[in-house]
């Protein structure tokens, strides 16, 4: 390449990423900005750089008159406007599965956090409280755990709950009988999700937020998991009806609920008051190893796509 690209980092990313990036582009560094300041940024970029934190909206695209990527340094793409980087030309990509098994990971994380009352437990004995036959909860073994998406996120978690003596059940978008013959052998049965609901005693939730995903999970759908359930969140703020699941949560219709993901972040969500609800800040793909590794891709994906070719995991 004779000409440095200006790459702007608008989300953390691994320190050896940029690093790396700085050996043949001139990188700046600017977390989270202002909108105004975002647009002034996007001006005199050839390529942004984000993960959840900020939105590329349409009219950040129209500022970046020489902008030429897009790059989600992580899986999901949905707080870039991808028509509007489609009509401009940009090319937009992002990096699915690289953090498939932190998320997962931290999905089992909060079934066992929630459902053995780990952090109410926690909060009671920094408070001098000793509760133990309030703090009761279910084993996991011989449990039904039902997972809404079988992407690489969604695939990890049942080989987790397998590990852990689960009976796996997988709702998916687009079923085929060879999709179920991959499945079984993964030791998941497919169903479909009102009888996934109706039946698991977990739901862990793990699809992108789509047009079809938005809502999925809402009032009729929570009235039709039992009182003694959970539900498990590591998908996007917008794929659960949050009004629907606080109602449901304080009249105590299901019995619990760990969230990584939440409409409103940087703030306190109205969960937080609640005793049966763990909460976590969006750290799904938040461990080193998965950032390395993030981090290394990033740097391939973007030398490919800025010396005039296209990123492996080209969105648009």
């Amino acid at each position: 390449m004779t000409n440095r690209a200006r790459i702007v980092v608008l989300d953390p990313v691994d320190p050896d990423a940029l690093d790396a990036l700085a050996q043949a582009h001139e990188v700046e560094v600017r977390i989270r900005p202002g909108h105004d300041e975002l647009l002034a940024l996007a001006a005199g970029a050839d390529a942004l750089v984000v993960r959840s934190g900020v939105r590329i909206t349409a009219d950040v695209i129209t500022a970046g008159q020489r902008l030429r990527v897009v790059a989600r340094a992580g899986s999901g793409t949905d707080n870039i406007d991808l028509e509007a980087a489609r009509e401009a030309g940009v090319q937009v990509f992002n990096i699915p599965g690289a953090s498939a098994g932190a998320v997962a990971e931290l999905a089992l994380g909060l079934l066992l956090a929630v459902t053995r009352n780990i952090a109410r437990a926690d909060r009671q004995i920094r408070d001098g409280i000793w509760d133990k036959p309030n703090l009761a909860g279910p084993e996991l073994r011989d449990h039904v755990l039902g997972v809404v998406g079988q992407g690489p996120i969604g695939s990890r978690i049942a080989e987790l709950a397998n590990a852990l003596g689960m009976r796996v059940l997988a709702s998916v978008a687009r079923p085929s009988p060879e999709r179920d013959a991959v499945l079984r052998e993964r030791g998941v049965e497919r169903v479909e999700l009102p009888e996934l609901l109706a039946t698991a005693d977990a739901v862990c939730l793990s699809v992108p937020l789509t047009e079809h995903t938005r809502g999925l999970i809402g009032e009729a759908e929570l009235a039709l998991m039992g009182t003694g359930s959970y539900l498990v969140d590591v998908s996007r703020a917008g794929v659960v009806d949050e009004a629907a699941l606080l109602r449901a949560l304080r009249e105590k219709t299901i019995a619990g609920a760990a969230l990584d993901v939440h409409s409103q972040e940087n703030g306190t969500p109205e969960f937080a008051a609640l005793d049966n609800v763990v909460l976590t800040p969006h750290i799904g793909a938040t461990t080193t190893d998965a950032q390395a590794k993030v981090g290394r891709i990033l740097v391939s994906e973007l030398n490919a796509a800025l010396s005039g070719g296209s990123a492996t995991s080209r969105v648009c």
